[in-house]
């Protein structure tokens, strides 16, 4: 799991570590219910962006795989020769 998606495990947990400080200071300066938007908010950002990026990054290598799988036009005719 972690060869197939280092990148995205990494861009994750360094997405929530930024929200985490984010939100600490925001506490640190006396403002919790901004804290809690900015937490709640960037979480969800977080996630949305990785799912997104992960996912595009799949359908690009699927379909990578699968131009490399297609036989050729030429190929079958030579086949049923």
């Amino acid at each position: 799991m972690w060869q197939a998606n280092k990148l995205g495990i990494i861009a994750l947990v360094t997405g929530l570590l930024a929200v985490r400080v984010a939100y600490w200071k925001l506490q640190a300066a006396g403002q919790p219910e901004m804290a809690e938007k900015v937490a709640f908010t960037g979480v969800c950002a977080v996630l949305f962006l990785v799912g997104l990026g992960t996912y595009l990054a799949a359908r690009s290598g699927m379909s990578a795989m699968a131009e490399d799988v297609e036989p050729d036009a030429e190929e079958d005719k030579d086949t049923k020769n």
